[in-house]
């Protein structure tokens, strides 16, 4: 082989290397970056033929319908707050009532833990059928925003969903559900609770 044709050879052998580090660094930028790029196929929806009026008018009802999602997740805490209330009161008076299961009026004392768990357990299937009214209301008004974020920019509140779910996130629907069902176990063994001590005083 003459002294040009290694140098060539020498050359080729470079360049497939350089090629082949340039395509190592492009698959590792490719890992990085693909959920960037996701993120913002999610983020940017804008539909072209969307006029800057129309636009205008539907950022306005954006805007409302937002704030109207806000509140109705106000009132979801609102609501929680006062049913987790009504629970650590109904407890308060059934453990003021255990503690007088071995007294005389022991029967009295057993009727209220009896009361208590009725109107606790009444109480908690309220609530689960609340939180699951205001979790399918929440999923609507979700539905409707992301439709109105297509008209848009950006996508906001579509795109959060989309990261949330790479993560794994949790819906707090699904915890608010079980805490009522927490609530209506204790009373069932609060009541079994009563009994036995009773029978066995």
């Amino acid at each position: 082989m003459t002294k040009l044709g290694m140098v060539e050879s020498r050359v080729n052998e470079v360049n497939q290397f350089i090629i082949y580090l340039y395509h190592l660094l492009i698959i590792d930028m490719d890992e990085n970056v693909e959920t960037e790029i996701n993120l913002s196929k999610e983020l940017f929806l804008i539909d072209s033929s969307v006029s800057l009026d129309k636009m205008k008018l539907l950022l306005e009802q954006y805007k409302i319908y937002v704030d109207t999602m806000e509140k109705l997740v106000a009132r979801r805490q609102t609501s929680h707050s006062i049913f987790l209330t009504a629970n650590a009161s109904l407890i308060t008076v059934a453990a003021f009532a255990l503690k007088n299961l071995e007294s005389p009026t022991s029967l009295i004392s057993l009727g209220a833990i009896l009361a208590v768990a009725i109107a606790g357990i009444m109480l908690d299937l309220t609530w689960r059928k609340l939180s699951r009214h205001y979790g399918l209301m929440n999923t609507a008004k979700f539905k409707v925003i992301h439709a109105l974020e297509r008209q848009l920019p950006a996508a906001v509140f579509w795109a959060e969903w989309k990261v949330l779910e790479k993560e794994k996130y949790q819906s707090m629907a699904k915890i608010e559900a079980a805490i009522p069902q927490i609530f209506i176990a204790f009373y069932l063994i609060l009541v079994l609770v009563a009994v036995l001590i009773r029978v066995y005083q």
